[in-house]
């Protein structure tokens, strides 16, 4: 296996200029899974460890808005106020699963 590195998928349709980071992959295929298909616009960046936040720092500077499904833990938390205090227009999405520690957690709870 290789080194941990960042997962960057590109939308043809993203004219808004959005992003939508993801701490782990299993949150972001819980996000494909929950979003609708006329809804799904935005680029989605996944750190598969928010030790990779330095490795985006320039792709996170082009996007009008971001939004930020990162885990409800003491590393989660630091990583969005990080975000927030460097990048413009952003949305902490987390309040969707405030009870449970990221969203593929609170997805599996309430299937």
């Amino acid at each position: 296996m290789g080194k941990k590195d960042v997962t960057l998928i590109k939308n043809d349709l993203n004219t808004s200029n959005e992003i939508v980071v993801f701490e782990g992959f299993f949150d972001y295929l819980t996000f494909k899974n929950l979003e609708s298909a006329e809804s799904s616009i935005s680029d989605c960046l996944i750190l598969n460890s928010t030790a990779m936040l330095f490795k985006v720092d320039k792709e996170l500077r082009a996007y009008y808005k971001t939004s930020l499904f990162l885990d409800n833990d003491d590393n989660g938390i630091t990583i969005k106020q990080v975000i927030r205090k460097n990048y413009k227009n952003v949305e902490d999405c987390s309040l969707l699963y405030k009870d449970f520690k990221d969203l593929n957690e609170w997805f599996c709870a309430t299937k």
